[in-house]
């Protein structure tokens, strides 16, 4: 479960702002967090939800596109040439003092019961430096002690080849990477862990996952229609087409991305979807997804398999403008799965970004599930609900909200 994210330097955010699923100490709404039990014994109490507010160009998409950033590199930058530089690194422009420095991320996640904090620094032309501590016993061990590409500090925690994989990780790629690469077991444990967090924000991508998902077993397929079923979408049946696809209509750009992660073109699927409705005489009718069905209908068939795989393997999942082309209803039915202890067995986690205010309501969100963006001085500023005063059962929180009580609204001109 991921405990903690942070990012300093990256686009619209210049001071270090933290993302907490940490639960506070207040006693409300048990079903939304999660008490795990450490390898020390001790025992930690972890959100599995949290939703970030804010007014449009406030931020939010940064923040969940940093996290997004942090695992294309950590995936990536084994693969990258040696005048590649690192990709997604954007500093923040509104700051002479900023644009040189470097940008940082953090994670602090547990996994089997062991907490792990994993962090790097890095500019568009190299990584500055990398560290991971594991937390097995309680006291920190170091595993990765990088304070440039050829300084090491001491990593005593972490045994195997140390020499030969510094040896190997070139300036502009992490050792984490380079390590994994290189068969490290410990190190593939906490690249395993971090590979838990999955962004959304590519929808092609998610499109194929749900396609593939279905044509996979009848299980799946019949998984994926009752959730579509149950979001309210009428749908009788619905049937998926697997074409190769010609290589030879992939275009260059894209070709160069699936060469630089290692896939193979001639794998390459196009999916065609066919839904099927019964007419008013009985009969039943076939509808083209991509030409004939609403754009809602095409966010949820194309959400569903990403869904069911975060709820059934515990990982957590972050998206930007969930609400997007659905109704309110059918985005709180979405969040709702991830409260509900008899769906959300893997102590799964969502994360996502909404403008949808109906959901901000003491019966569907503790306080610290709340998190806001405003801007302060052209910087992006993250805070919670936690932090300001708030009377159960008696504060409306989305009049509050828009009334402008907690900011991250915007602030409009005549």
């Amino acid at each position: 479960m991921l405990l903690e994210f942070s990012v300093t330097n990256f686009r619209s955010i210049k001071e270090k702002q933290t993302l907490s699923l940490l639960k506070t100490k207040k006693n409300e709404l048990e079903n939304n967090f999660t008490t795990v039990e450490l390898s020390t014994g001790k025992t930690l109490e972890v959100l599995n939800s949290a939703v970030i507010y804010g007014a449009n160009a406030s931020g939010k998409s940064n923040l969940v596109w940093a996290l997004g950033a942090m695992l294309n590199i950590i995936d990536d930058s084994f693969g990258y040439q040696p005048n590649q530089g690192v990709k997604n690194i954007e500093p923040f422009l509104l700051s002479k003092e900023s644009v040189n420095q470097p940008t940082e991320f953090e994670l602090d996640l547990i996994d089997d019961g062991i907490r792990y904090v994993y962090g790097f620094s890095a500019t568009q032309e190299k990584i500055i430096d990398e560290w991971l501590c594991q937390y097995p016993k309680g006291s920190p061990q170091n595993l990765i002690d990088r304070k440039s590409t050829t300084q090491w500090g001491v990593m005593s925690g972490l045994k195997g080849k140390k020499k030969i994989w510094q040896d190997s990780t070139k300036d502009n790629s992490l050792f984490l990477s380079t390590a994994v690469q290189f068969n490290s077991e410990l190190l593939s444990i906490v690249f395993s862990a971090i590979n838990k967090l999955k962004d959304m924000y590519k929808e092609p991508l998610s499109f194929n996952f749900t396609c593939h998902k279905a044509n996979e077993s009848q299980e799946n397929k019949r998984r994926i229609l009752e959730f579509m079923q149950a979001a309210g979408i009428g749908i009788e049946d619905f049937s998926v087409l697997e074409e190769k696809v010609d290589e030879e209509t992939i275009p260059d750009e894209f070709k160069k991305i699936l060469k630089e992660k290692n896939m193979d073109l001639s794998k390459l699927k196009n999916f065609k979807v066919k839904m099927r409705y019964i007419s008013n005489d009985g009969n039943i009718v076939s509808f083209d997804f991509q030409d004939q069905e609403s754009d809602g209908t095409q966010k949820l068939f194309r959400l569903v398999g990403p869904w069911l795989d975060v709820l059934e393997n515990g990982y957590c999942l972050v998206m930007d403008e969930l609400h997007d082309s659905l109704h309110p209803k059918l985005v709180a039915y979405l969040v709702s799965m991830f409260h509900n202890p008899e769906i959300n067995k893997n102590a799964a986690q969502l994360i996502f970004v909404t403008h949808e205010t109906s959901l901000l309501n003491q019966d569907t969100f503790r306080k610290d599930q709340v998190w806001f963006c405003e801007k302060e001085n052209n910087a992006t500023k993250v805070f919670s609900l936690a932090d300001f005063k708030v009377r159960k059962g008696v504060d409306n929180l989305e009049s509050a909200y828009l009334s402008g009580r907690y900011g991250a609204v915007p602030y409009l001109k005549q």
